[in-house]
């Protein structure tokens, strides 16, 4: 089988165009081991693992080309941060770098909150446009061997019988052994394959959209600035948080969300909500809307899918809600999704596809998954419910909030930046209280 990388970079010389199709229809009649469907952080990284071990992949995404715009705070937790380096991926030198968090409650002035170097995990931040980022994360698939495939919606499996063959696209089926489903929140994959959203697990929706401006010391372009006495649009105060996080050169990526506990949660005006935030900077911040549309996106949080391995697909990323109910990050659990899911397949093909012993490889990712995360997300998903109601929130913020003894354990909870083993007094308290919950 001829391995090809298709995508409409490829028509930018028209003589071109019949190898083009000719490739296109090649395509959509072969095989491969794996498809990932989904180029964004977790695809990614699950097709860059995949294709180091020896692995076909097809990796597909519905984008006609990259970069392409993605809602996204465009910040890259320390947690992500180590999470590309197992990838073998370093931060690019024009990523701007952030040491921690700036977090405002009632005052005016910020609370200060530096990354929890003692934990293990980097002490360094950074924020990239997420377009930028998938963009990079797409030329690694491409170099560890990954065909890629763009401008092709997927329109649901292939199955035989009860488990998954391959996947539909307008152009015919395209057969693989395994299926990553990485196609985000909208995705419908994993719901053919068996595995139902769980309901009454909480969601998340974010607004966001940049800003031109100058915070003028250059020690405030080092931190995260996040709100969590959020206004809205009518003044009320909303269950989620407020971001301005810098990324270089006097541009900002500024953004609202809130959870799906709060009591305004589905009539609230997300756009006209980050307008009136955007609005209310500090004036000597000099904050102007750039052109770039403000766009909002939807954020299934809290691990809900009672499953994440079923009859050939594995869910990563997004569509198997892993995104953090603390904070609303997700890029840093897809890459570890993705990661661990091309682990898993890689497991399963050195046994030999359709045996018992692959099968039990591929439920080793379904495990792997809830040990590592079950516990931590079923914490965040708590707190949700608990910043549901004002009177808890507004406690948090007027006695929690001051004091650093306490808000740094919480720091370290939020952000998912506890250390794996051994680590601080704190950090073996908060494995203790995860394992409990």
């Amino acid at each position: 089988m001829t391995h090809v990388e298709l995508g409409f970079d490829k028509l930018r010389s028209p003589c071109r165009i019949g190898e083009v199709i000719s490739q296109v229809v090649q395509s959509v009649t072969s095989t491969a081991d794996v498809i990932v469907v989904g180029a964004g952080p977790s695809g990614c990284a699950a097709a860059i693992v995949a294709a180091r071990r020896g692995l076909d992949v097809l990796l597909i995404d519905k984008s006609p080309e990259f970069p392409r715009v993605k809602v996204c705070g465009d910040a890259l937790t320390p947690r992500a941060v180590a999470a590309l380096s197992t990838l073998g991926i370093e931060p690019d030198p024009s990523w701007h770098k952030a040491t921690g968090m700036a977090i405002y409650g009632i005052r005016a002035e910020p609370y200060l909150f530096p990354w929890p170097a003692a934990s293990g995990w980097p002490d360094t931040a950074y924020t990239v446009p997420r377009a930028d980022f998938d963009a990079k994360l797409l030329d690694a698939a491409r170099d560890a061997g990954a065909r890629v495939l763009l401008g092709t919606p997927v329109k649901g499996l292939a199955m035989d019988g009860h488990r998954a063959a391959g996947v539909v696209t307008p152009a015919g089926q395209l057969r693989a052994r395994v299926v990553v489903d990485a196609a985000g929140a909208s995705s419908r994959l994993a719901i053919t394959a068996g595995m139902p959203r769980l309901p009454g697990r909480p969601m998340g929706v974010a607004a966001r959209g940049y800003m031109r401006g100058a915070m003028g010391r250059a020690a405030e372009e080092q931190w995260l600035h996040s709100w969590l006495a959020l206004p809205g649009p009518d003044g009320a105060r909303l269950a989620g948080y407020g971001w301005v996080f810098p990324l270089g050169g006097g541009l900002y990526n500024v953004g609202v969300g809130q959870l799906s506990s709060s009591p305004s949660f589905k009539r609230t005006d997300y756009k006209a909500a980050l307008r009136a935030f955007g609005d209310g900077l500090p004036s000597g911040w000099n904050m102007t809307w750039t052109d770039d549309p403000i766009l909002s996106a939807a954020l299934p949080m809290g691990l809900d899918r009672r499953v994440v391995y079923r009859n050939g697909v594995l869910v990563t990323g997004d569509a198997a809600g892993l995104v953090n109910p603390f904070d609303g990050e997700g890029v840093s659990f897809g890459l570890e999704s993705g990661t661990w899911a091309a682990e898993a397949i890689a497991a399963a093909a050195s046994t030999g596809f359709g045996t018992p012993a692959a099968e039990h490889a591929l439920q080793g990712y379904h495990h792997r998954v809830k040990a590592e995360h079950g516990h931590y997300m079923s914490a965040g998903n708590i707190f949700v419910r608990l910043m549901g109601h004002p009177a808890v929130l507004d406690a948090c913020l007027r006695f929690g909030l001051p004091r650093p003894g306490l808000m740094r354990p919480v720091n370290k909870l939020m952000s998912d930046l506890i250390a794996v083993h051994g680590g601080p007094l704190d950090d073996r308290l908060l494995r203790g209280l995860l394992r409990l919950l």
